[in-house]
């Protein structure tokens, strides 16, 4: 199977939405946007897709965080990375605008009534490294190490234009131990985890634990 990287463009938003609804999940049937805002998978595609055609960079939901690899023109994995605070302002301020923009009022009220708890597992992306939001690789096209070709790939592309920045991190949900055990193999060693006190927590998100990765240089 032939496999090409390349930059993630509009007419490939679809997949993009598939990948960012799959890594949202995590392998489980969680999926934070529906359980936070109240929202219908359906309607999390939409607003999603609306979300990324706005091309905001340097954060999660910007099309030009993604590599994408394809076999045959057909998209087969993503991965979405960026440097954080590039322009001065955090990922996390560039995600919250784009929600706050998309978002319906009682969605963001129904946020607020439980965003305490979900700080619990917040860990802040630290200014000036590079970030690794999400990989995914679409079953049948796993176990060919696509997730180190599409991380290197991305981490490289990033280097590139900004040489001083070297230190790369990505947070993985604690339960998560196949991606887990595919970022080990590429480098990345844990250095923190974070543990939820709220039971209730695992109806809005994946898991209670999140863990901070950092790549070996």
């Amino acid at each position: 199977m032939k496999i090409i990287l390349r930059r993630a463009k509009l007419s490939d938003i679809p997949f993009l939405v598939e990948t960012i609804l799959e890594a949202e999940k995590s392998g489980t049937e969680i999926l934070s946007y529906s359980t936070i805002f109240g929202l219908s998978e359906e309607d999390v595609k939409s607003t999603i897709a609306n979300m990324l055609e706005e091309d905001v960079d340097n954060c999660e939901l910007s099309i030009s965080s993604f590599l994408l690899a394809e076999s045959d023109e057909v998209p087969i994995g993503a991965v979405c990375a960026w440097i954080e605070g590039v322009d001065g302002v955090s990922s996390s301020t560039l995600k919250g605008n784009l929600l706050s923009f998309s978002l319906p009022k009682a969605s963001l009220d129904s946020a607020q009534l439980i965003n305490q708890m979900i700080k619990e597992l917040h860990i802040e992306y630290l200014p000036n490294t590079i970030q690794v939001g999400l990989v995914y690789v679409k079953k049948d096209a796993r176990g060919q190490g696509l997730v180190g070709k599409l991380v290197s790939h991305k981490i490289e592309e990033l280097k590139l234009l900004k040489p001083k920045v070297q230190d790369v991190y990505v947070q993985v949900f604690g339960h998560n131990v196949s991606a887990i055990r595919a970022y080990e193999k590429i480098g990345f060693q844990t250095v923190f985890s974070k543990f939820a006190k709220s039971e209730e927590i695992i109806s809005y998100l994946p898991s209670s634990t999140k863990i901070l990765m950092k790549l070996n240089k």
